[in-house]
């Protein structure tokens, strides 16, 4: 049957891969206890995964024009597996962790970039904006049921370290089975490619002072609900801490998710700012959970962090869309990733300055002070944004077109 409905075939090995991605995410718990990690440790083994994935980024796009997506995209899903078949091995060696880490963020990278632009091309349809938000909802999807399964599982099932990745692994077969079920749409050129990424001169400027601290909240935020503030409050979660750290990343991306349908209506200029906002609001609630022992307030938290993330995630990449010319336009929004992704490594960075539990407050207030800031900065600095006037910026309902014609940006994030 799938094969009939290309679109539904790609989304089942698109589903494959976003499954995956966080399912190691509150097994990290059961890693610190066996193999005796520290809390920085552990937020290393977290932050290493944009390592992987930025440079693959930056290259699977124009490697799948160039060479089809098919032959692109299907080694990418096989590699999720085998991502998968090395977290099984090396639940005993913290190097092999590492590496399942690192290659995980390389999947993501080459699957997640592919299967977007192959999703707009695969079938044709009459609501252009269907393809961009059928491919949000099956990474979302996949993003938020992962570490929920592997919650549940890690936390009551037997094998905790090895049954969510066997489901993982079963899974990814379907999804390969699917992919290769999917036409090519790309009649493949004998031309060299290139890596996106690239800011152009005369946007260079407006770049740093608006879109990259914008960027920096997209994943800034989000792994301190994934990466931090479950690793914290392990020792008084106490039996439940894996499957609350499962639940606090499906809510985190359940927020993100729902966060970015919010900016057709509030306007990137106003996005923006309460994207900081959400930040620091959720940092507040999670400072006030560590240092009062109530992890419940992680539940609250990771839906403020996520929204947070989302917000920032569409105002930013509206950001790049006026900013830019389409010749233009995939490196700056490559440029617009890797600085969203470096943001990635704040809880290694915070669990860096912080060794105590009263370091750990000091450096969490600050970190939500400089987020207050750096939504006041955006609010004062977001005018510099050519484009966003009045009419521009004005809300609009979901995939209206904006002033300049061009339907507002609904593009996921390659997570």
């Amino acid at each position: 049957m799938v094969a009939h409905r290309p679109r539904r075939a790609l989304s089942v090995a698109l589903f494959s891969v976003a499954l995956g991605t966080n399912v190691s995410t509150p097994l990290l718990l059961i890693y610190q206890d066996r193999l005796d990690l520290s809390a920085w440790t552990v937020t290393a083994l977290f932050a290493v995964y944009p390592i992987g994935l930025v440079p693959t980024l930056m290259w699977a796009g124009p490697a799948s024009d160039v060479l089809g997506r098919r032959k692109v995209m299907v080694p990418g899903i096989a590699a999720s597996g085998v991502a998968s078949a090395l977290f099984l091995a090396g639940s005993e060696s913290l190097a092999v962790l590492f590496v399942a880490r690192l290659m995980l963020g390389a999947v993501s990278g080459v699957v997640f970039v592919v299967a977007s632009a192959w999703m707009q091309e695969v079938e044709p349809t009459e609501d252009p904006l269907w393809p961009s938000r059928l491919t949000s909802m099956i990474l979302y999807s996949g993003f938020g049921g992962g570490p929920v399964i592997a919650g549940i599982l890690g936390q009551w099932a037997p094998w905790p370290l090895h049954l969510s990745y066997l489901v993982h692994i079963a899974v990814v077969v379907i999804g390969l089975l699917a992919a290769l079920r999917v036409p090519e749409t790309v009649h493949v050129e004998h031309r060299p490619f290139r890596p996106s990424l690239g800011v152009p001169a005369a946007t260079r400027r407006v770049f740093l002072t608006v879109v990259v601290p914008t960027a920096l909240c997209v994943f800034g935020f989000a792994s301190m609900s994934l990466g931090l503030f479950p690793v914290l409050l392990r020792p008084v979660m106490a039996s439940v801490a894996v499957f609350v750290t499962g639940v606090v990343a499906g809510i985190t991306a359940v927020a993100i998710f729902s966060a970015q349908r919010m900016v057709a209506r509030l306007g990137a200029v106003r996005a923006a700012p309460w994207a900081f906002a959400c930040g620091a609001a959720g940092c507040l609630l999670g400072v006030i959970a560590f240092a009062t022992d109530m992890w419940a307030l992680t539940f609250p938290g990771a839906a403020l962090l996520g929204a947070a993330s989302g917000l920032a995630l569409v105002s930013g990449l509206r950001f790049v869309d006026v900013l830019t010319t389409p010749s233009a336009r995939g490196a700056m929004t490559g440029s617009f990733y890797a600085a969203a992704y470096a943001a990635m490594t704040m809880p290694v960075i915070v669990s860096s300055l912080a060794r105590t539990r009263t370091a750990y407050v000091i450096v969490l207030s600050v970190v939500t002070a400089l987020a207050v800031l750096g939504g006041v900065w955006v609010r004062r600095t977001v005018h510099l944004v050519p484009a966003l006037t009045a009419s521009a910026a004005a809300p609009a309902p979901s995939g209206s077109p904006r002033a300049d014609g061009v339907p507002e940006p609904d593009v996921p994030p390659p997570l």
